[in-house]
């Protein structure tokens, strides 16, 4: 059998028509109440007026008019006239709580600890507590002043954050201890449709759709646009359907075809497999084996071999002798290679090298000796002729040093 459900809401009583709502009044919201509107008590109203004897009043007034100048008195007390407010202004805050039909929970019992919670969660001023029983389910209206310490709160103790926390007290003082459950938010996406297929198919094996004849199409609409009641009313369990779904593991990011496993890689990062890669304080540690370099692209120098391991005679291990050591510049102009190339502006020394080049022909090697050429004889002439030292002096300077001296500077 389904649980039963307890109801709370909350709203502002006031004359605003923000996001489309209803303007109301507080003189209106009382009359209501106190069923003093006597439209409501035709025929074609929910209100059965030979119940209505059985309504309780628990706070406040029983006249409408009554609630409206105990409201204008509480305000005139702390200094505010409802004439100098914006016309918008909030009048009162209502709050309902409703029972469901036949639930075995004792209404005036019920309501006395409602209106006494509110009081305690919500120390406003109580305007008006009326309970009713002319209804389907018996609930009760409570309205507030939203006056706080002399000043006028407006709608924020029933903003969105308290709300919550309002409900969530109620139903862990009042309706938990009364054996009530809270009603579950609304169905929506697959557990909808789960639903509907659900209630659908169990009306089919009791026989309503026969039954019920040309109603069925709008008892199937209204099971399609909202399937809560009807799964409550079959005392149908979604716990099953809720496991089944949470069998399959979870794709948090939407991937299609993955799941959050050991074998996933939802952002892209390649796996190296089972290989961990040690790292120390500074880098990668040394038994971590290093990738080789990529071969070379097209365009690029080949990379420099690494030489060869010699012996104590110099030879390498490869016999050739000392052919990979470098021992002068030449040999290093021979190791790094030849390639043509244009012939820059590098001065008078290059240019004459140049014309000296066999048919017109340089090279790389040509342009570099040409420029260490020039780099050297600019570099001399900076120098200052060295005096040679007396031979009284204490200094001395070979005179072999000397003549190199002069000669580079000749």
């Amino acid at each position: 059998m389904a649980a039963d459900i307890a109801y709370f809401a909350a709203k502002t009583v006031s004359m605003s028509k923000v996001n489309g709502r209803k303007p109301c009044d507080l003189l209106t919201a009382a009359r209501h109440n106190l069923r003093e509107i006597q439209a409501e008590l035709g025929s074609v109203g929910r209100i059965d007026p030979g119940r209505s004897a059985t309504n309780a009043i628990l706070a406040g007034p029983a006249e409408a008019a009554q609630v409206q100048a105990l409201a204008v008195d509480l305000l005139a007390a702390a200094g505010l006239k409802p004439a100098a407010m914006r016309r918008d202004h909030v009048q009162a805050l209502e709050f309902v709580f409703s029972l469901p039909p036949s639930c075995g929970v004792d209404p005036a019992t019920y309501f006395a600890r409602c209106l006494a919670w509110l009081m305690e969660a919500l120390p406003l001023p109580v305007l008006s507590a009326v309970s009713h029983a002319d209804e389907l389910a018996p609930h009760l209206h409570v309205l507030l002043l939203p006056l706080a310490d002399g000043v006028h709160v407006g709608g924020k103790p029933v903003e969105r954050p308290k709300l919550l926390r309002l409900r969530d007290g109620f139903f862990n003082v009042v309706a938990g201890p009364a054996g009530l459950q809270r009603e579950s938010a609304k169905l929506r996406g697959q557990a909808k449709r789960w639903a509907v297929t659900a209630v659908l198919t169990r009306c089919e094996a009791m026989g309503l759709p026969a039954v019920n004849g040309p109603l069925w199409p709008v008892l199937m609409a209204a099971i399609e646009r909202d399937p809560t009641a009807a799964v409550r009313a079959l005392g149908i369990e979604l716990s099953a359907q809720k496991d089944r779904q949470t069998q399959a593991e979870p794709n948090p990011i939407g991937i299609e075809g993955t799941t959050m496993s050991s074998k996933a890689n939802p952002i892209g990062i390649e796996k190296q497999g089972e290989k961990i890669q040690s790292l120390s304080c500074v880098g990668i540690d040394s038994k971590t084996p290093l990738k080789t370099a990529p071969a070379s692209r097209p365009g690029r120098a080949p990379a420099m071999p690494e030489p060869a391991h010699k012996d104590s005679s110099g030879a390498g291990a490869d016999g050739i002798g000392k052919r990979n050591v470098i021992e002068s510049l030449d040999d290093l102009w021979q190791r790094v290679g030849i390639r043509a190339m244009a012939l820059p502006k590098i001065g008078r020394a290059g240019a004459l090298l140049a014309d000296k080049t066999a048919a017109g022909r340089t090279d790389r090697l040509s342009v570099a000796r040409a420029a260490q050429l020039e780099a050297i004889a600019r570099q001399t002439r900076k120098q200052p002729a060295p005096v040679l030292a007396d031979p009284d002096d204490d200094r001395h300077v070979d005179r072999s040093e000397a003549q190199d001296l002069h000669a580079w500077n000749d």
